[in-house]
């Protein structure tokens, strides 16, 4: 299930409950969090379209009399809602590496490893060294992604081929992991910006992560070529 699916489902019925949907859920930290706000929605729209207690007929005349505008002022709000996270998660770093990663399917079917030469290129143009790589890289590209070029990598480890990108001017506060059309993602902070891992498996993820984040180092005061 991907994000945008599982928005759908959510502010169709926030209360709605699936093995998919939980188990997306549990992995996602930004649906998790819009959830909560469409049930704390859902639970406040429950309450002010109950009837109002009998009280005078003042209170009754009052209450009563603007019941269509307070329905389509909660339709306005749920839309508020729904347009909003839309926009937060279609504009998400973690969409957007994603999405970059699916438009280079060819990174996934190299047959033979990058040289090294391939790779130390590749890092030189974002001013960056990696030392002693953790796994062999069988893919090394320079990539334009959020007005900066950004060493892409895909690495073969012992569950299979994952994808790095080592995002060095994107700081990130926390660790955020994500799943998103098929595939797992991580996206942790580094001493040089952040990282983001991502395969069809996400078992390696954290482990490969912790890795890269010891490997990558800069290239000190020399300048990073365009």
């Amino acid at each position: 299930m991907t994000c945008e699916e599982a928005r759908r489902v959510i502010g169709a019925e926030p209360n709605t409950s699936s093995r998919e949907l939980a188990e997306h859920v549990q992995g996602c930290a930004a649906c998790a969090e819009f959830q909560l706000e469409m049930l704390a929605l859902d639970a406040n729209i429950r309450r002010a379209l109950e009837e109002p207690p009998v009280g005078t007929r003042f209170r009754r005349r009052v209450t009563s009399r603007p019941r269509w505008a307070l329905a389509a002022s909660v339709l306005v709000g749920i839309l508020g809602v729904l347009v909003v996270w839309a926009l937060r998660v279609e504009n998400s770093l973690a969409h957007e590496v994603v999405a970059h990663v699916i438009e280079e399917p060819q990174s996934w079917t190299p047959t033979d490893p990058a040289s090294q030469a391939e790779v130390a290129e590749v890092l030189r143009k974002s001013g960056l060294l990696l030392e002693a790589a953790p796994y062999e890289v069988m893919y090394a590209r320079s990539c334009w992604f959020r007005g900066h070029f950004v060493p892409h990598l895909v690495v073969r480890t012992a569950h299979g081929l994952a994808t790095v990108l080592i995002l060095r001017d994107e700081n990130i506060g926390t660790r955020e992991t994500f799943h998103e059309d098929g595939l797992f993602g991580v996206l942790v902070p580094s001493a040089h910006g952040s990282i983001a891992v991502l395969a069809a498996d996400g078992a390696q993820l954290d482990d490969l992560a912790a890795r890269m984040q010891i490997a990558v180092r800069p290239m000190g005061n020399a300048a990073a070529a365009g």
